[in-house]
């Protein structure tokens, strides 16, 4: 938005996380705001952990009118909410603040917005699929119960912490009756990956460094690599299942589709994807 727009009765949008910098959220809230001229401005805020209980009383303070949220708060904020909806509630993950008159709503546009992605940029229909998820935290819990909503045949949930993705396993079998299957990182290789249609990274590996938690060597041209993470000159995940032959999708997909779902859902009216998608190639060219 050309700043000379900014005037007193500008909304304020934005989004909270630790780290934030590199979020490409602003560029294309802000460009849907121009596109639909809208009154309005989307601005990153750096927000830890420790610090999000006074962000979020920020919200209220300031009347900020919504927030998006990012690693590492989407299920730490929820205490701080007066009412969770949607999505949110079997995931108990919140990437999207509506802020109605002071009372602050949490819900969720991760998985709604991974499934229309899917769909509709990789021409993937998961039903029936066998799914392979790296990481367990609150993006891996937001795709999951809409992964099990469309009928997928089977997920195998992969993580460091063997805890914290059992607790997930019985929250998903809890609440919907579906059995994820669990496996440790030193066991990533032995796992028989041509029974893989999908692997999906929510980690945040290859982020800020040339790493990747899987070797090459497993590849196979019918497994979509889906890598939650985006970076300018894509992460060493996606370059080396495209070298392999694998279809890929990148985070610009999903933050595309969920960023446009929270814009609808702010201010009542459906969003221009083509803008948006447009400033997000141009961001990746």
């Amino acid at each position: 938005m050309n700043q000379q727009r900014i005037t007193g009765s500008t909304a304020v949008y934005g989004v909270f996380g630790d780290p934030v910098a590199h979020s490409l959220s602003p560029v294309m809230q802000n460009a849907a705001f121009a596109e639909l001229n809208v009154n309005g401005v989307y601005l990153p805020f750096h927000v830890t952990l420790s610090q999000l209980p006074a962000a979020v009383q920020g919200i209220r303070a300031l009347g900020i009118q919504g927030i998006n949220l990012t690693i590492p708060l989407k299920q730490a904020v929820i205490p701080e909410l007066d009412e969770i909806v949607g999505d949110s509630l079997q995931s108990g993950s919140v990437n999207t603040i509506m802020n109605r008159n002071g009372r602050l709503i949490g819900t969720s546009t991760d998985g709604s917005g991974f499934i229309q992605s899917l769909r509709e940029d990789g021409q993937f229909d998961p039903t029936g699929k066998n799914i392979l998820m790296l990481g367990a935290g609150g993006s891996a819990a937001a795709l999951l119960y809409r992964l099990v909503a469309s009928n997928v045949r089977s997920i195998t949930v992969v993580n460091r912490d063997p805890k914290r993705v059992a607790d997930l396993r019985d929250q998903v079998r809890d609440r919907t009756g579906f059995e994820v299957i669990l496996a440790r990182l030193d066991q990533l290789e032995a796992l028989d990956w041509s029974r893989f249609q999908l692997l999906i990274n929510t980690t945040s590996v290859g982020l800020h460094e040339d790493a990747s938690l899987v070797q090459s060597k497993l590849f196979h041209e019918r497994l979509l690599v889906y890598d939650l993470v985006y970076r300018k000159g894509d992460t060493r995940l996606i370059n080396e299942a495209r070298q392999a032959g694998c279809p890929t999708l990148t985070g610009l997909s999903l933050l595309l589709y969920q960023g446009a779902q929270s814009f609808s859902l702010w201010l009542d009216r459906e969003a221009p994807i083509a803008k948006m998608r447009q400033v997000l190639e141009t961001y990746q060219a």
